[in-house]
């Protein structure tokens, strides 16, 4: 991952290579007023969720006059950025470079049992017929399977909703019976795949809140934590 923003962000390459969206993974350091310091990010419209850990989906065609509740948006308007928060939940921006069209989607425990990403990509599909082997995604920071630890509450919603539960998404807990390290990225791959994207037009950072002090971890820090800015935008200018 390449470092944008004065180091305010990270962005992917794989996304840096579409020329008509700007993008990034904000850090620790990465506040609203930080970002729209900066140009082009200044001249922005943002948008934001009433984040809730749910399957709902909005199609952003301009901002709107209250907030949304939900966990996913799309958008093909130009000068809307689509800002997702997290922390230690997966962020994924999603881009279409042949419709023009983007996503963000804010991808927990729940979320991802309910199938975020997949409804998203059906939705890209139904409504804007969109192709899933066109589609590129990045994966922003998320806690690794190292330090998620889940009990078998999560593991039967899971068991629920029909996925495999093998040791790649869920390792029994070397010193807790009964307790499993959940592989969030592993997850939501799965569901990529299985939808039509194709392995490398999915990218990865490889960076866990919970483990990187730049980064902000509700597991770690609590109450105290704040919320890591994820957001993708179509460039106004192309």
């Amino acid at each position: 991952m390449k470092k944008a923003g004065d180091g305010l962000f990270l962005t992917s390459p794989l996304l840096n290579q579409i020329p008509f969206i700007l993008h990034g993974f904000g850090n620790r350091h990465c506040g609203e007023r930080e970002l729209r310091s900066l140009e082009p990010w200044n001249n922005l419209e943002p948008v934001q969720l009433r984040q809730c850990h749910s399957d709902r989906i909005h199609i952003i065609s301009r901002k709107p006059t209250a907030p949304l509740e939900g966990d996913a948006m799309i958008s093909s308007r130009p000068g809307l950025l689509l800002i997702i928060k997290t922390a230690d939940c997966l962020p994924v921006l999603m881009v279409d470079p042949q419709k023009k069209i983007i996503a963000a989607a804010h991808c927990g425990w729940r979320g991802t049992a309910a199938r975020l990403l997949a409804k998203v990509i059906l939705t890209l599909v139904d409504v804007f017929d969109s192709k899933p082997q066109d589609l590129k995604l990045a994966f922003g920071p998320c806690i690794s399977p190292q330090c998620y630890e889940v009990g078998e509450d999560v593991r039967q919603v899971f068991a629920q909703a029909r996925f495999s539960l093998n040791e790649d998404l869920f390792r029994p807990h070397p010193e807790k019976l009964g307790h499993f390290l959940l592989d969030l990225r592993f997850a939501n791959r799965t569901q990529l795949l299985a939808a039509g994207v194709k392995p490398e037009n999915i990218q990865e950072v490889d960076i866990c809140p919970h483990c990187h002090p730049d980064f902000t971890s509700w597991r770690r820090d609590k109450n105290l934590a704040g919320r890591l800015l994820n957001f993708i935008s179509l460039n106004p200018s192309f």
